[in-house]
């Protein structure tokens, strides 16, 4: 079959894999070699190298716990190595998803007997950038080239509304599976799909009940009967006993869908004394299931029932829920959403497939590079269609367009589309001198619709040319994919210059409008710290308290010039519709642009005890802070945040970090949930203090303003002052620190105009000489600057401070800096 756009997608999940392709209108799942329409996520090595994926590996698990592995989804875009104790073989989390990929596409030829070169494949709206880019890396391992990425949600609602008309509709797709939790309001109108408003979490999904079962309910019954010291996740003693558990309690849960009661099978150990443990003995009842799992759940409406109000959405104002992942197929899990939630349950689709059908859709709409398209050879044409051309579309007139290529030229030459189905034909269409045409076509709902393209010669003789068909289908398409994620770049200052904003669709290209100034210096052949420009996603004004995606640096060996302190520079990003991203740096007075494909491997914090240990001291110091300022309310909401099952959760992942990389990852993400919450507090508990701060700095701003300031510099003071009024009579604590940073540079600004200032720093430089870095270049430049205040040479002074201070070390200046290391500043 001459395949003209992509046709498969790909579903790659925690726990199960699967891929479809697009027949017609049909989405259609392939089935694997077990006759099964998914394929578990699991990938095992032999002592021999030999490898399996599926079933088969995941099997191993109870075996052979340390040479076969699942759930390594949670892990893309990480320096995590999985190791294969008999083969000695380690792999990293993309190598592992790119051999369940490459058994996908080995599903396709052996039913389809076809060698399939791109796919769509599907990642949780949730996931942050390094995740996304290494999905696209697993993708290029496994042989599939040029392919796209597309949110769950979004290919779940594809799914549902492929070959729906309808009137304006709101949909929750609620997409629980085994390692992510996504929630998506998708509007659907008039043959458009677009996400409106999204929430999620990476670290919530049915591993989280497993491991619940495990430790509320298992081990405890465990350690009854038998001698397990520390039997708990991430306690490397008893590693091989968790990965048994954990896999009986999986099949035990699937089980207990249906029956009331079960027991664990194919699992057993030794305990301490080396007495066997037959976990045969252990009961389960649905209950118990229940009992566990509904707080999982609950959190998971929690961010449903969020997202609907930032949407200003109540329940009856959406029309049904899609159920996404193998966890929702069980009733007390839908029982819970519809008491919870109050949305009708749509249960038309199987919640395993669906996303891999949805995928599929997309990968109609997405043309074929034109690489892996055959090219016209010696006596064909080749026909360059436009890449605005639509493949999928709610019109039923398309447009399309494109250009005859002929050497000899095509005067006089004519084109003609004929619907193969419904024979409906353009008429001739005569092309234009540069072989250009563009017409309408005319197609059905309700299949997808084939046309041929029929070129002439003057003469009216037909000619070969290549493509020699093009597709159309009347569908609904998605309008674009949206970020899910803030994104910026952070500042010296611990601040955060905002690009793109959370929910703007894909792609995006954007030069900020201001200027930034470097806040060192660079010498070429010298070694030096580089001027940094960090890209962070989040929502967070403070640049710290966001996840850090990468950087683009500039050093002493990237430039031809020296770069002084204070140089401007322009800055540019761009991310694609996949989430890819590009940072562009120019400088203007090196005439010089530098570029970069961020890396996006993120890296695992190592001090995950010590940050942890810091925030829970931080919060003994806040509430000191709040009894002593008589703030009740301040200090109810730390005692509340001190005892909330946050900081438990924390507790329990910081334990299990060592010996398990999801829980490190997990820490990290609740950990930085919890400083955002003590911000919120501490902000509160100071205000009081930040309005006085603010107004004292006001007071001295106007001061200085009579005496020293300009027209220009007065309005500003006087537009200040208005804002800063409006800012504490709504309490708007971020914006007041935001606001009174602007207060300092405008007085800064002003002072630096006073010839006593730089008198003043020069005066305090020369009192630090002796910790200067280079005291024979101190010396010369302290004599001109000697001189400059005989000769009473401001210019001069102002010259010799800022190279004075480039040779004071950083500590004497500054405390250590938070934030990115940011090398620019506004």
């Amino acid at each position: 079959m001459k395949r003209t756009t992509i046709d498969f997608g790909i579903d790659l999940g925690t726990t199960n894999s699967g891929i479809a392709v697009l027949n017609g209108i049909t989405p259609e799942i392939i089935k694997n070699a077990d006759d099964q329409d998914v394929t578990p996520s699991a990938v095992s090595f032999g002592k021999s190298g030999q490898q399996f994926v599926g079933t088969r590996a995941k099997s191993s698990i109870i075996a052979k716990p340390e040479d076969a592995y699942v759930e390594f989804k949670r892990r893309m875009g990480t320096d995590y190595l999985y190791n294969f104790k008999s083969s000695g073989l380690s792999k990293k989390p993309e190598e592992l998803s790119a051999e369940v990929l490459k058994a996908l596409r080995a599903d396709v030829v052996s039913r389809l007997d076809e060698e399939i070169q791109s796919a769509v494949i599907t990642v949780p709206a949730a996931f942050e950038l390094h995740q996304c880019d290494a999905t696209r890396k697993a993708a290029e391992l496994a042989g599939l080239k040029g392919s796209s990425l597309l949110q769950e949600p979004v290919a779940a609602a594809l799914a549902y509304g492929f070959q729906i008309d309808s009137e304006k509709a709101y949909w929750l797709v609620y997409d629980f599976g085994g390692g992510t939790f996504d929630a998506a309001v998708i509007k659907a109108e008039e043959g458009l799909i677009n996400v409106v408003h999204h929430g999620g979490d990476n670290f919530l999904g049915g591993s989280d009940i497993d491991w619940a079962i495990l430790e509320k309910l298992v081990i405890p019954k465990l350690i009854q009967n038998y001698n397990l010291p520390d039997l708990k996740r991430g306690n490397l003693r008893w590693k091989n006993a968790i990965a048994l558990l954990k896999r009986s309690i999986e099949l035990a849960k699937i089980e207990l869908t249906t029956k009331d009661r079960t027991t664990l099978i194919d699992c057993s150990f030794e305990d301490a004394d080396g007495e066997t443990v037959d976990c045969e003995d252990i009961s389960l009842s649905q209950g118990e299931i229940i009992s566990v799992s509904e707080p999982i759940i609950r959190k998971s409406t929690d961010i449903c029932l969020k997202v609907l109000s930032e949407r200003n959405l109540t329940s009856s104002a959406v029309q049904k829920i899609i159920l996404v992942g193998g966890p929702t197929k069980a009733p007390y899990f839908r029982d819970i959403l519809r008491d919870r939630i109050g949305i009708p349950i749509d249960t038309t689709m199987d919640p395993l497939t669906v996303v891999a059908r949805g995928a599929s859709v997309f990968a109609g709409t997405q043309k074929l590079d034109s690489k892996h398209q055959r090219r016209a050879q010696v006596g064909e044409y080749q026909i360059e269609m436009l890449r605005s051309n639509k493949s999928v579309g709610h019109e039923y007139d398309p447009l399309v367009g494109g250009k005859v290529i002929s050497p000899t030229g095509v005067d006089g030459y004519t084109i003609e589309f004929i619907n193969i189905k419904t024979q409906w034909r353009s008429g001739k269409i005569r092309l234009r001198s540069d072989g250009v045409f563009l017409l309408n076509l005319l197609a059905e709902k309700g299949d997808r619709n084939t046309f041929t393209i029929e070129l002439s010669d003057q003469t009216g003789t037909r000619q070969k040319c290549v493509p020699d068909t093009h597709v159309y289908t009347v569908g609904s398409t998605i309008e674009e994919q949206p970020l899910i994620n803030s994104m910026g770049i952070a500042l010296a200052s611990n601040e955060v210059e905002w690009f793109f904003r959370k929910g703007v669709g894909l792609p995006q290209k954007r030069k900020s409008p201001v200027l930034f100034r470097t806040i060192h210096a660079l010498k070429v052949g010298e070694p030096d710290i580089g001027i940094r420009v960090p890209v962070v996603e989040g929502e967070n004004e403070v640049a710290d308290r966001n996840r850090q995606i990468g950087a683009l640096e500039i050093s002493s060996a990237n430039i031809k010039h020296d770069l002084a302190s204070g140089s401007e520079i322009e800055v540019t990003l761009h991310i694609d519709q996949s989430r890819d991203i590009r940072v562009m740096v120019y400088v203007p007075v090196l005439d010089e642009e530098f570029e970069t494909k961020l890396n996006l491997l993120k890296q695992n914090n190592p001090n995950l005890d010590g940050d942890f240990s810091a925030e829970l001291s931080r919060i003994e110091t806040l509430i000191k802070h709040a009894d002593s300022a008589s703030d009740g309310d301040g200090a109810a909401k730390l005692e509340s945040i001190k005892t909330s099952h946050l900081v438990q959760e924390i507790r329990d992942c910081v334990s299990a970090a060592k010996g398990d990389a999801d829980a490190a990852q997990k820490a990290e993400k609740r950990l930085l949930d919890l400083k955002i919450a003590l911000d919120e507090v501490e902000s509160a508990i100071k205000w009081p203090k930040s309005v006085a701060e603010a107004t004292n700095w006001l007071d001295d701003l106007g001061r200085i303003i009579a005496q020293h300031g300009t027209p220009e510099q007065t309005g500003r003071f006087e537009e200040l002052r208005h804002e800063v009024a409006g800012i504490i009579s709504k309490k708007e604590v971020d914006r007041l620190l935001r606001k009174q940073k602007e207060i300092e540079e405008l007085y800064f600004q002003v002072l630096v105009s006073i010839p006593a200032f730089w008198v003043s720093q020069f005066q305090r430089a020369v009192d630090q000489r002796l910790k200067m870095n280079n005291p024979a270049q101190a010396e010369k430049l302290i004599n001109m600057g000697q001189g400059y205040l005989d000769q009473d040479n401001l210019e001069g002074i102002r010259d010799v401070v800022p190279k004075l201070w480039e040779l004071l070390p950083k500590s004497v200046v500054e405390e250590a800096r938070r934030g990115f290391d940011a090398g620019i500043m506004r």
